[in-house]
């Protein structure tokens, strides 16, 4: 399959909004937030340029977490803010770089950077992703119960092994198949580690009979769809002038012998479908769980779809930057 790399539709400043039944709302800290996010890049020497730095300033890492956590502590929010800017260099470094289409380096980084998360290997702190992903996991740990850390270690897991996937796709040149990508989609979005860090939102983390049961499983599982669909509408024009096919409209159109219009309008259909089962999914949770927990944790979901909205449209991740924000390894 091949894709029509010319065509350009849905800029983002042009593209309408996606509805939804709750409302979204911004952390009033954000603005000392965001001076202390770059006070940490600066102090870590995450930003190899001016230019790198530049693009974390763009990117708006800061708001997004303070849209998808309104209700979190200063020091929850710092933490989910500074973890953004690491996580966006990341994404960049594979996506944009050298990185891209190269499955054998990508292997060995992923190794690299597990290892060091998960304390197999000796940290090499020369690596300034490396500074920043351990400084972000030791806080974690210092914060909350191992077990804590352990589950949002694993879910972090799976971002690496899809960059992976996306990078031999690259090489091969290959548009994935529709229910695949929105698989994997769940994976490279990254938005799992995001979920978990919900719970740092509540009183106490949630116990195990709850987090892993298929209910709880199913509202991470819609809130990640909702997300990454979203992040891949107002992201096309950005990604169709790099060439990338890692785009459910995309893929959509490229499975489906659509034009990129009616991609944009599939996604569109099959995202409002996602949130009326969202919406129905969560009454059944609320009446088979009536803790306090459970409420909380259904609020900051649906405060995380409706905020992330809010940043994507008025952020400028997906303007014209160019460049690679970092280089892995």
């Amino acid at each position: 399959m091949s894709s029509d790399r010319k065509s350009i539709i849905v800029t983002k400043s042009a593209a309408d909004h996606f509805d939804y039944p709750f409302d979204a709302s911004c952390h009033p800290k954000v603005d000392v937030v965001e001076h202390r996010t770059l006070d940490w890049v600066r102090r870590l020497r995450l930003a190899t340029d001016d230019r790198a730095l530049a693009r974390i300033k763009a990117a708006s890492v800061a708001h997004l977490a303070a849209w998808v956590f309104p209700s979190a502590s200063v020091q929850t929010l710092q933490l989910a803010s500074d973890f953004t800017a690491v996580l966006f260099l990341l994404d960049d470094a594979y996506d944009e770089g050298e990185l891209s289409a190269d499955p054998r380096a990508v292997a060995r980084l992923n190794e690299k950077y597990l290892g060091e998360l998960f304390g197999y290997v000796e940290a090499d702190r020369g690596d300034p992703l490396t500074r920043g992903l351990l400084d972000i996991r030791d806080r974690i740990r210092d914060s909350r119960p191992h077990f804590f850390l352990n589950r949002w270690l694993s879910h972090f897991q799976y971002y690496y092994e899809a960059n992976l996937w996306e990078a031999n796709n690259r090489m091969q040149r290959r548009v994935p198949g529709v229910e695949e990508y929105i698989m994997m989609r769940r994976y490279s979005g990254a938005v799992y580690p995001y979920c978990d860090m919900i719970e740092l939102l509540l009183d106490q983390p949630l116990p195990l009979e709850v987090v892993q049961h298929p209910q709880l499983q199913s509202v991470r599982e819609i809130c990640n769809d909702i997300l990454c669909w979203t992040n891949d509408y107002f992201s096309l024009e950005k990604e169709l002038r790099s060439g990338e096919v890692h785009n459910l409209i995309v893929v959509l159109r490229d499975n489906g012998g659509l034009t990129l219009e009616e991609a944009a309008a599939r996604l569109r259909h099959m995202h409002d479908a996602r949130v009326a089962e969202y919406q129905d999914l969560k009454e059944k949770v609320l009446a088979s769980w009536s803790t306090s927990g459970i409420s909380q944790y259904l609020d900051a979901v649906d405060a995380m779809i409706a905020g992330h909205q809010r940043w994507a449209l008025a952020a400028l991740r997906y303007s014209e930057l160019g460049g690679i924000v970092a280089h892995a390894g």
